[in-house]
């Protein structure tokens, strides 16, 4: 049990602290929704979809709504991936609190396309509210740009950041008098399909898991009607595509060189770093492999049109500088 789950397990004793959670609902207009999820074939994002404020009412003052997320997955060349993520999206920033009876679509990426290895998937999810105007708002800030600054797919980026997102997350939450839960949730799951999933601050049992859905406008129904409680709604999502593959600090420096070789005109430098970039490349945790073979292929054409069988020497000048992002891998 990580850190959410300590804090869930300490107010488990409050009845309106109850979660409801239903792993999968009816929400085709998703994106991936039912889509396969298989290992090494598909990256998984989390996103945000929608939610309902309701315990935020005893804050007289606005409040920062403010999402936590900690996921552990399978990585391959490594025993296990973690991300972590604090995100304040635009639409809970500075509520006030006539502002929580109504359903918030916000749609929010909180992890981008991380490579699915198979396997189990921990998640720790929290929707928190934050009273603004004290001593927390600065301290929340700088967790969401560290956050923020790490990027929310790059596991090694991460990992040197993980103690202050979860020491700042753990500071925030134990100043109960401006900080509330409002649903949360410290779970594993079984990928199959992309999924939408909802945590309920319901008593267990009080509502039909098979009954709920989420309508063409995000808003979590039971039985076909609104609920009227606090919930969040997110969903795990299969993408075959990593649109930020260009970031990956280790292939981006790799294909750096490749670029340089290039334009200097020396063939046997570019024969070297593009064997230094394909080796790093199919060895990237970050890629799944077709991904990997695919920009192995993009990059070998470079070199050989730059250098093919009857070109002595490339010029210095005709040939300019791309970085990897530009290579078009989709």
């Amino acid at each position: 049990m990580g850190w959410l789950g300590d804090l869930l397990k300490k107010i488990a004793g409050d009845p309106s602290m109850e979660m409801i959670f239903v792993p999968s609902i009816q929400a085709p207009g998703i994106p991936g929704f039912g889509d396969a999820i298989k290992a090494d074939s598909c990256y998984i994002e989390l996103y945000l979809e929608s939610l309902r404020l309701n315990k935020a009412r005893r804050f007289a003052t606005k409040f920062n709504g403010v999402v936590y997320s900690f996921m552990t997955l399978p990585r391959e060349g490594d025993e296990h991936a973690h991300l972590a993520a604090v995100s304040k999206p635009a639409k809970l920033a500075e509520l006030d609190p006539n502002s929580i009876n109504h359903v918030l679509t916000i749609s929010k990426q909180i992890m981008g396309p991380t490579a699915f290895r198979g396997g189990t998937v921990s998640l720790e999810f929290g929707l928190f509210s934050i009273k603004t105007g004290n001593l927390l708002t600065p301290v929340l800030d700088y967790i969401a740009k560290v956050s923020s600054t790490a990027g929310i797919s790059y596991v090694g980026a991460i990992k040197p950041l993980l103690p202050l997102i979860t020491e700042g997350m753990d500071l925030i939450a134990g100043q109960q008098q401006d900080t509330k839960l409002e649903v949360g949730i410290d779970t594993d799951l079984t990928l199959t399909t992309g999924c939408v999933a909802a945590i309920i601050a319901k008593p267990k049992g009080s509502i039909d898991p098979s009954s709920l859905s989420l309508d063409k406008d995000q808003v979590l129904l039971s039985d076909g009607k609104p609920l009227y409680c606090g919930y969040a709604v997110f969903s795990l999502r299969p993408t075959l595509e990593k649109s930020d593959y260009g970031e990956i600090p280790e292939l981006k420096e790799k294909y750096a060189a490749i670029q340089s070789a290039i334009k200097g005109g020396k063939n046997k430098d570019a024969q070297d770093a593009l064997t230094a970039f394909r080796l790093a490349t199919i060895a990237s945790p970050d890629l799944i492999p077709s991904d990997a073979s695919k920009l192995v292929d993009k990059a070998k054409k470079k070199v050989d049109d730059a250098f093919p069988p009857e070109r002595i020497a490339a010029s210095r000048t005709s040939v300019r500088v791309e970085t990897l992002s530009e290579i078009g891998l989709y």
